[in-house]
């Protein structure tokens, strides 16, 4: 039964409150997910629901530059403190560390990631949002090593994508991956398994991928 959060200002439609109870159940099982609605089915929404239920800030949202703005204003218009107080919320920049003001929410984007690499981790946060995570599907980037160590050192992690498979079906390892560390295995046995043999990049069968991840609970689409 779906029970809004009360810290939440806004009515979910009910494909949305679909997404909000999925992204709950990950908590229970200790692990991370892909929320793959596609564009403008409010998968920002969803996430500041589950954000409102689990008061598990300060939370980190790391998105492309110019979903910046749309995060500052969906965070203004729909989310308060259970007191009727706003949110705070400190907009990251630069690549260089600073000393960061308290805040319930920051936000950064993806170009910033490498800079912060030593710092992010120390921070403390316990919830990352990875908003178009396939910004990440390429691994040995100084963007995805600081992603990872920023998964590694919260405790919840969940990504949002309209597109979470790109061009080559393995990169979805590395997506999932940064949510869930080898949950797929490693990419040797995953592209034995799923791709067209060893170290291959192409996955054989992307219908089954997809049900498989869905069946495991990773990704919900």
């Amino acid at each position: 039964e779906y029970t809004a959060p009360a810290s939440l200002q806004k009515v979910l439609r009910k494909y949305q409150r679909d997404g909000y109870r999925w992204l709950r159940t990950l908590d229970g099982y200790g692990m991370g997910g892909i929320l793959a609605d596609d564009m403008g089915l409010g998968k920002t929404v969803q996430a500041l629901a589950w954000l409102c239920q689990t008061g598990a800030y300060p939370a980190m949202v790391v998105a492309p530059p110019h979903l910046m703005r749309n995060w500052e204003n969906e965070i203004a218009r729909f989310v308060q403190k259970p007191d009727g107080s706003p949110l705070r919320v400190h907009v990251i920049h630069g690549l260089k560390p600073y000393a960061l003001p308290p805040a319930d929410i920051y936000l950064m984007h993806y170009l910033l990631l490498r800079g912060w690499k030593e710092a992010l981790p120390d921070m403390g946060l316990p919830t990352v949002v990875f908003d178009e995570i396939q910004e990440l599907r390429h691994s040995g980037t100084e963007k995805y090593s600081a992603a990872s160590l920023l998964a590694e050192a919260a405790q919840r992690v969940v990504g949002l994508s309209g597109t979470p498979i790109y061009n080559q079906g393995a990169e979805i390892w590395n997506v999932v991956n940064i949510l869930d560390f080898h949950v797929l295995g490693d990419y040797e046995s995953f592209t034995r398994e799923w791709c067209y043999g060893y170290r291959s990049d192409i996955v054989a069968k992307p219908e089954l991928l997809g049900e498989h991840l869905r069946r495991e609970g990773l990704m919900l689409r």
